[in-house]
């Protein structure tokens, strides 16, 4: 092999290896429970200390390689991490801190205190018994400022979403209906029910809801009973 084939050989071999470490992973982030994208999640390398955050849709792009740890957080949502075995788009869904089996609870407090605390942690302007209004300008710019009233959003969006999740969820569909994955969450996405029909449908309502909207969902074509393959430019994330 002559000199010249040989650095042609090792630039070639060093232009994949680049090539490799400088690779996007994208995907989407959701709640587990809902199926519904989480805004805002914060997506960390372990192994390289980059960061990303998913838009409004639950998109995101990170630069990552193969055997990377990626860590999925969101205020009010257990952490899941992930070792990269393919570079291929991802699907992640957060568990919430919430325990509803008996009293709906965040960390053992209720959705309303939780929602009270957080309140006066996000706020700029506090009502003091006494002192009249007060004024935090921490509070505004503050990493814990901006976390809190995230996590204020999420808890008052929860706090009406939490009916719905109770009774259209991954236990509650499957104890009825012949529906695997993939199709499991592009049904869930589509036939979401509202509040005012969860709140006044009994169990005879609610089965029939959900056997009718799989009827509806198993005559459509097979490409429109799973969610859209991931094709995520990198300028269209926030």
């Amino acid at each position: 092999m002559s000199k010249r084939v040989f650095m042609i050989l090792m630039l070639c071999l060093l232009g994949i290896a680049w090539a490799s470490a400088q690779s996007q992973v994208k995907g989407e982030v959701f709640a587990q429970a809902s199926r519904k994208p989480i805004n805002q999640a914060d997506i960390i390398n372990l192994n390289t200390k980059e960061q990303a955050a998913s838009n409004a849709k639950g998109e995101f792009v990170i630069q990552a390689s193969l055997n990377d740890l990626l860590v999925f957080k969101s205020p009010g949502y257990r952490p899941d991490t992930l070792l990269l075995i393919h570079l291929k788009p991802l699907r992640r869904y957060l568990a919430l801190e919430v325990n509803t089996l008996n009293t709906v609870s965040v960390k053992g407090m209720s959705l309303s205190e939780q929602y009270a605390r957080e309140l006066n942690k996000g706020e700029a302007i506090h009502l003091k018994q006494g002192r009249g209004l007060l004024f935090y300008p921490s509070a505004l710019f503050s990493r814990e400022g901006r976390n809190a009233r995230r996590f204020k959003r999420m808890l008052k969006r929860e706090e009406l979403e939490l009916p719905i999740d109770r009774r259209f969820n991954v236990q509650t569909i499957t104890a009825v209906l012949p529906i695997k994955q993939p199709e499991l969450d592009a049904f869930i996405m589509m036939y979401r029910p509202s509040l005012k029909f969860v709140r006044k449908a009994d169990v005879e309502d609610f089965k029939f809801y959900l056997l009718d909207s799989y009827r509806k969902f198993k005559q459509l074509p097979p490409e429109k009973r799973k969610l859209p393959s991931l094709k995520l430019p990198t300028d269209s994330l926030n």
